[in-house]
């Protein structure tokens, strides 16, 4: 192992190149004492690795034992080495300090050498601690390592115990196999002369067989010439079936594909008439809620029809019975102007008044008619026309009262003498409706109208 070199003194001299040279082989030394740790360690895994499956394995043990150590002295070692260099490199330092006072390159040197020589130190003492910290894992791995040990020297002494204890039985097994052997033996012996009587008794049963089956194939030599011809015949007579079943698929093919296009065609006329038929029950449909419609208004207008005739027929009542009440008022005029005819002669006035009244009643009659016809109603129209015709004062207009007065009471008589002329009709309305399902629904209705001779009330049921 090198050591940096220095002078102390007051005229000594410090040799630069020598300390360099040693600092360069410590490097080297250093860098070669590295590499054979990792090489170790390296070798290190690879028997632990190796040796994982055999825990019982002693040599293996006095390995870790020798591996365990080496790493202890190469530890111990580095760390003299380190606290050596460690020495020297403060006795250096001071060594520079105390003696050069001015400063010059060398210093500048030195420092530089001295903070590389402090980097090493560092670094070595971080290895130490590493290797200090592997001896403590390796010593750890070695426990567990003596325990497993322990542990497998253990299990051996069961095992032997184990097999000491089965020992009898194995005796007692091998005896029994080799009395088992000899049986099998006598067996085996046994069994070939069984084989060989079988096999005499196969060979004369086989021969006998042989034989047998060679006569009844002479036998049936003929029989089977006839059955090939059969056979042949047939074969012949399959394969013309063959042919005409093919030509019959044939023709079975194509009648397939006219039917596959007969009911396409079919289906397409069938889709039509269908559609034909939808639209037809759809215009039937339309056509039946109009007769459905014009029905209702039929009958709509047979119930107006009704109303206008029994209106009809109560006007023509109305004037007929107007037409007798007239004729009534002429023949009673009648009478009463032959009635004034023979009261003439009692007074000029009332004559002249009479003769007035029948020139203008039937002119004016209904225009005087409200003047004095309170009491005669209506038909006391023509008695204000005589009234109203007299031109001669009041004497006449009295005489013509009277006369309206006569008339209204005769008027009255024929009135209630009159008979009353009754009509009745009787109306039967049916109505007929065909409904969407096509059954018919009728309805019936029957209306009597009965109607006096004045038509004055109508009554409907």
């Amino acid at each position: 192992m090198g050591a940096i070199c220095y002078g102390a003194g007051a005229g000594g001299a410090l040799d630069l190149d020598a300390a360099a040279a040693e600092n360069q082989e410590f490097l080297s030394t250093r860098s070669g004492e590295r590499q054979e740790m990792i090489v170790l360690n390296d070798r290190l895994a690879a028997y632990i690795e190796k040796a994982r499956p055999f825990p019982c394995l002693p040599h293996f043990m006095y390995l870790l034992l020798y591996i365990w150590r080496r790493l202890e002295n190469i530890a111990v070692f580095w760390v003299r080495t380190l606290e050596q260099q460690n020495r020297l490199l403060e006795t250096e330092i001071e060594a520079l300090q105390n003696r050069f006072v001015k400063p010059s390159g060398l210093r500048m040197l030195y420092e530089e050498q001295l903070r590389e020589l402090k980097r090493l130190a560092d670094q070595m003492k971080r290895e130490r601690d590493m290797a200090l910290a592997a001896k403590e894992a390796m010593a750890g791995q070695l426990e567990m390592l003596k325990a497993k040990y322990e542990e497998a020297v253990e299990l051996r002494k069961k095992a032997e115990l184990d097999i000491e204890a089965f020992r009898p039985d194995v005796d007692a097994a091998t005896a029994a196999r080799i009395a088992l052997e000899k049986q099998l033996e006598n067996l085996e012996v046994e069994m070939a002369f069984l084989q060989r009587v079988q096999k005499q008794e196969m060979d004369s049963w086989y021969n006998t067989k042989f034989e047998n089956l060679n006569n009844a194939s002479t036998k049936h030599l003929d029989r089977v010439r006839s059955v090939r011809e059969e056979i042949t015949g047939a074969k012949k007579d399959i394969q013309n079936k063959d042919r005409e079943l093919e030509a019959l698929r044939t023709r079975n093919d194509a009648l397939e594909v006219q039917i596959r296009e007969r009911q396409e065609k079919y289906k397409k006329e069938l889709d039509d008439l269908q559609a034909k038929i939808d639209s037809l029950q759809l215009e039937l449909k339309s056509i039946k809620e109009k007769i459905a419609l014009h029905l209702r208004e039929y009958q709509e207008l047979l119930n107006m029809k009704m109303a206008l005739e029994i209106e009809i027929t109560t006007y023509r009542k109305l004037i007929e019975g107007e037409d007798l009440r007239l004729t009534g008022m002429i023949q009673s005029m009648s009478i009463m102007s032959s009635s004034m005819s023979a009261l003439s002669g009692s007074g000029v006035g009332l004559g002249g008044g009479m003769g007035v009244g029948m020139a203008s009643g039937m002119g004016v009659g209904m225009a005087s008619g409200m003047g004095v016809g309170m009491a005669v109603g209506m038909g006391s129209g023509v008695g204000a026309g005589l009234g109203g015709g007299i031109g001669a004062g009041l004497a006449a207009g009295s005489g013509g009262g009277i006369a309206g007065k006569d008339q209204m009471g005769g008027i009255n008589s024929y009135s209630s003498e009159q008979a009353v002329e009754t009509t009745e009709r009787k109306t039967v309305l049916i109505r007929t409706v065909k409904g969407e399902d096509d059954t018919v629904q009728s309805d019936t209705q029957e209306r009597t109208i009965t109607i006096s001779g004045a038509a004055d009330d109508t009554d409907e049921e």
